[in-house]
This record gives structure tokens, C-alpha cells and sequence, in this order.
């Protein structure tokens, strides 16, 4: 990660109605970002286990530039314009590494 890299959570309340439809959007804006993005480091969604409709995604891009891209790309526009019904709230919040020496790298695997 670069000096001007980002680390994200993403924190975002989905309309109940959606949940199933947006779990798809997001895995699949994940698995096409981490396969086609060398920038895009992590991009680790979970659901809280007692409200699933509570979802955090982890972020992490190896610079300002990685997250522009990542941004402007296709399948995240995809995804952005798709769930924009389905998102009742979403938080941004940006974080410092306690310890900037730990990499995260999220892969897919089979």
C-alpha cells in the first residue's frame, strides 16, 4: 500500500426487503473487483449476525488513484446505480492501520 492508500469500512443498512438482491450485487462487485483491480486490495463484506441487514464491507486500495478507478469502473457503477434503491443509509468511515506493516490481501478462492 502506497502512503496515500485507503482503508475503509463501508457501513450500510439494507431495506429487509432487498437483503437477498443486494447480497448478490456485493458479491459480485467484490469477486470481479479483486480479480480485475491489482489496487483494489480487500474487499471483505460481512452481515452482523444478529441483524443481517447491517452489513460492513472492508476496503482497502493500494492508493487514492486504485480507489478513483475502482470507482469509475463498470461493475461498481453497476452495483452503485443497482442498490441505490435497496440502501437505506450508508457511513464511509476512513481508518489508520495500527500497525501500517500488516498487509491485507483478500484473494478468491474456489
Amino acid at each position: 500500500m502506497q502512503a496515500d492508500g485507503i482503508v475503509r469500512l463501508s457501513k450500510i443498512r439494507v431495506n429487509p426487503d432487498y437483503i437477498d438482491e443486494y447480497t448478490n450485487y456485493a458479491a459480485e462487485v467484490g469477486t470481479v473487483s479483486l480479480q480485475t483491480e491489482p489496487g483494489v486490495l480487500t474487499m471483505y463484506a460481512v452481515a452482523d449476525k444478529e441483524d443481517p441487514c447491517r452489513i460492513t464491507i472492508l476496503e482497502t486500495y493500494a492508493s487514492q488513484e486504485a480507489y478513483r478507478s475502482h470507482i469509475a469502473s463498470d461493475h461498481f457503477q453497476k452495483y452503485k446505480q443497482g442498490t441505490l434503491h435497496m440502501v437505506d443509509s450508508l457511513e464511509l468511515d476512513d481508518a489508520t492501520p495500527l500497525n501500517p506493516r500488516n498487509v491485507l490481501i483478500n484473494r478468491i478462492s474456489d
